[in-house]
């Protein structure tokens, strides 16, 4: 069984912008390629799940997310690391293409794309985490037990400042970026095993 750890793509291992629908707007941070080696040589699955409301929006296709997404994954074993696999979900409550308009439980914070994982590898679930730009993907983890990160990347910023003790749990880092959100995890990682 290995320690598992979310990640969010866009803002936290690439720049954030909005909706990715070309090659050309991939820049993956320098950061990030450091931050995956940390968590590899720490033992950690890494598995990128990503919110692509873009598809319920009538943006892109599913087939072209995940085309992107093999961009993305080989730009970045071009450079010496690449997470483990990629799940996402095209749902969005208020989606224009009707079909993709559902609640769902795969939409972070919702589990759902963990369970996929789980179905897919030999994860433990009790050395989880997860590390992304939005407090939906630091909730992601805190919502089965695990430890969740936010990074100051991408939409980190905004985010932090809507912190509400009182509406959810806070993260239980925040980092500058990728690579400080890595390194917190591996260390962290050494007290729970």
């Amino acid at each position: 069984m290995h320690p598992v750890v979310f990640l969010d793509r866009d803002g936290t291992l690439i720049e954030e912008v909005n909706f990715l629908l070309e090659e050309k707007q991939i820049k993956i941070f320098p950061n990030t390629i450091p931050a995956l080696k940390i968590l590899r040589q720490a033992g950690f699955i890494m598995i990128v799940v990503s919110n692509q409301s873009g598809v319920a929006r009538g943006l892109l296709s599913e087939e072209r997310v995940v085309e992107l997404n093999q961009v993305v994954f080989s730009q970045m074993r071009m450079l010496g690391e690449m997470p483990d696999a990629f799940y996402y979900c095209p749902h969005y409550p208020q989606a224009e293409v009707e079909k993709y308009r559902v609640k769902c439980d795969c939409r972070k914070p919702n589990p759902g794309m963990i369970m996929q994982a789980q179905r897919q590898f030999e994860l433990d679930l009790s050395r989880l985490y997860s590390i992304g730009d939005k407090l939906s993907d630091s909730g992601l983890a805190q919502n089965v037990g695990g430890k969740g990160v936010l990074v100051l990347t991408g939409h980190g910023r905004e985010e932090r400042d809507k912190i509400d003790p009182e509406s959810g749990p806070e993260p239980n880092f925040i980092a500058s970026d990728i690579f400080s959100a890595a390194t917190w995890v591996a260390e962290d990682l050494k007290t729970r095993i």
